[in-house]
């Protein structure tokens, strides 16, 4: 390809790239103008009263799901930025460089944001157990000193971490809604899959509906949480070395093959321009998937879920 049509084919992609970002601020407007006056028609209507039966659930889509759980603050309107930039850098990379070339840059993309993402939601579930015992001593403590066990809720988790901030709101508007607020715990749960707070939901339910005591259940919860930090920091502490191993065989792989087709073109010309290359990318593709496969299958049961 001569440089007269790589320049042309740059500057089509510029126009086009132009072209996208204006739609996208005109669409932008419009659907926030739709918005408001769908939200002002909303407020004018009488939706009647809410009646005590009423259960506060956490309703969220699939991509709100997901960049909560590993606490990423993103507007739509940026993460869809962002998905356009990716989408004409990897049309860049096929109109240079070939198709070949953009579906390894894609693998690579994907495979460097799904690790991000695991990294904070493992961050934000680490957080959770850490805290939770001392949650639930804060509520045994308000519970002792007279209050109810609303309040108690509600007071203690008001001094809870950043990552307790959504269910701390829904909690507050759920209690001073007078609506049942248990299912907020078993949603958080399933959420960042911690399965103490579905024990926790379970009990308050029962002690809800039929009066029981949850004092024992919360010293047992918080008790057991605070056995299972301490197993799983010796645990992580003793298998350090193996872990590390494990992640380097796993990366440094990749990290070779880059390094050799960027260093040397001939290299590169070999691999990604002949078909017995491309086999040779495709097999040794196949090989380091099934070896990272193998080797998260060995250490997944290092304190990681």
């Amino acid at each position: 390809m001569s440089s007269l049509a790589l320049l042309g084919a740059a500057q089509t992609l510029a126009v086009l790239a132009l072209l996208v970002l204006l739609a996208q601020g005109l669409w932008f407007r419009y659907r926030a103008r739709r918005l408001l006056n769908e939200n002002v028609r909303r407020r004018m209507i009488d939706a009647g009263p809410i009646s005590d039966d009423a259960i506060a659930r956490v309703k969220l889509t699939a991509l709100e799901q997901v960049l909560l759980r590993a606490d990423i603050r993103i507007p739509r309107q940026q993460l869809v930025l962002v998905g356009i930039l990716i989408l004409i850098f990897l049309s860049v990379v096929v109109a240079l460089k070939g198709f070949l070339v953009a579906l390894i840059t894609a693998g690579l993309l994907v495979v460097t944001l799904w690790m991000y993402w695991r990294f904070r939601f493992q961050q934000q579930r680490r957080r959770i157990y850490e805290e939770l015992p001392s949650i639930i001593d804060s509520v045994l403590r308000y519970m002792s000193a007279g209050r109810s066990l609303e309040n108690a809720l509600v007071e203690a988790f008001r001094d809870a971490p950043p990552v307790f901030e959504p269910l701390n709101f829904r909690l507050r508007s759920a209690v001073e809604a007078g609506r049942d607020y248990t299912g907020l715990f078993e949603d958080f749960a399933l959420l960042y899959r911690v399965p103490s707070l579905v024990l926790i939901s379970i009990a308050l339910r029962t002690a809800a509906r039929f009066g029981s005591s949850i004092q024992p259940v919360f010293k047992q919860v918080s008790e057991s949480l605070r056995s299972q930090q301490e197993i799983r920091r010796e645990f992580m502490a003793a298998t350090a070395e193996i872990r590390f191993t494990a992640a380097a065989f796993a990366l440094l792989p990749m990290g070779l093959a880059a390094y050799m087709i960027l260093m040397n073109d001939n290299y590169a010309e070999v691999l990604l321009d002949t078909s017995t290359g491309n086999w040779m990318l495709a097999i040794a593709g196949g090989l380091q998937t099934l070896g990272v496969v193998l080797i998260w299958r060995m250490i997944q049961g290092v304190g990681r879920d």
